[in-house]
């Protein structure tokens, strides 16, 4: 048996697809599907069976998948140690984590970590939807905010300090709050989510507020966009802003209190040790994050 062939079988079979496994892993379907035809070929059994749209294990491909899956995964933290002594990581990483996270905090920690390992490859998801790292083969993800419950293994990694902003428009026709009592009376844009709240940690015991407003969304993007068009007051931490509130675009409110920051959350698959691979990325992205303005408590 092909250990490679073996890991190809496992790698389409978490993805769902010999075509969302080449994407994966970067090679051709056609490769996949071939080296596959030799497995069951070396076996003398049919592991998989192929429709148009998406595979179904047989009952010998389920055995198969289910007792070599975790052997495979040893074997690779086994290679990433051995090439960790080595100083040289090689194979591929691969994380999701929110847009915003990405394009506005994240380019510079990835673009020093790739160059600092130039023979790993590197698979970065953008998503706001929370990516099940099992099922889609995923090494890790970084994720803002309180996490559900799960099985996974969660290492908090700093905490971004969070503000109200607002365009000059928007405050000079409704004018400026000044405690957190009269957001109630203002357009406030928040989040999709069933308990949105925004807390101060110097009003009220740190209860939620009361706010008023029409708009929610799914995107803190789009949240500061909207701001900027006088839509209303957003929250937003403070790293994402960019350079709007030196441009004038957006002007903070309730600087006399402080809002309770987010926290940035690494979170990966609790059935395999830490890999040398996603260790080397938490260790550079901790330093790289440690000094700067907004962050705090970097772990």
């Amino acid at each position: 048996m092909n250990l490679n062939d073996l890991s190809l079988f496992i790698r389409v079979v978490e993805t769902g697809s010999f075509t969302s496994a080449a994407e994966t892993l970067n090679v051709q379907k056609s490769t996949i599907s071939r080296r596959i035809a030799q497995l069951e070929d070396g076996l003398g059994v049919r592991l998989i069976q192929r429709t148009t749209r998406k595979i179904k294990l047989t009952l010998e491909g389920r055995e198969l998948f289910d007792r070599s899956r975790e052997l495979i995964g040893q074997l690779e933290v086994v290679r990433d140690e051995i090439a960790a002594d080595s100083h040289e990581l090689r194979g591929r990483l691969r994380m999701t984590m929110p847009s915003e996270l990405g394009t506005m905090l994240m380019t510079e920690v990835i673009a020093s970590f790739i160059r600092e390992y130039p023979s790993l490859d590197v698979d970065v998801e953008l998503s706001t939807r929370a990516v099940d790292l099992i099922e889609e083969g995923m090494d890790l993800a970084l994720r803002m905010g309180p996490l559900p419950d799960s099985s996974m293994i969660a290492r908090r990694i700093a905490s971004l300090s969070r503000g109200l902003y607002a365009s000059p428009g928007y405050l000079e026709k409704n004018g400026s709050p000044k405690t957190p009592e009269d957001l109630a009376q203002h357009q406030c844009i928040t989040l999709v989510k069933p308990f949105d709240t925004w807390r101060f940690m110097d009003w009220n015991d740190g209860e939620p507020v009361t706010y008023g407003g029409q708009l929610r969304t799914n995107s803190l993007s789009f949240a500061r966009e909207m701001a900027v068009e006088g839509t209303g007051i957003c929250r937003m931490p403070r790293v994402f802003l960019n350079n709007l509130v030196e441009e004038g675009k957006l002007v903070e409110v309730l600087t006399d209190f402080t809002m309770t920051p987010t926290e940035i959350n690494a979170v990966y698959a609790s059935r395999r040790n830490l890999t040398p691979r996603v260790r080397a990325f938490l260790d550079h992205m901790t330093e790289r994050l440690q000094n700067h303005p907004w962050i705090s408590n970097c772990a």
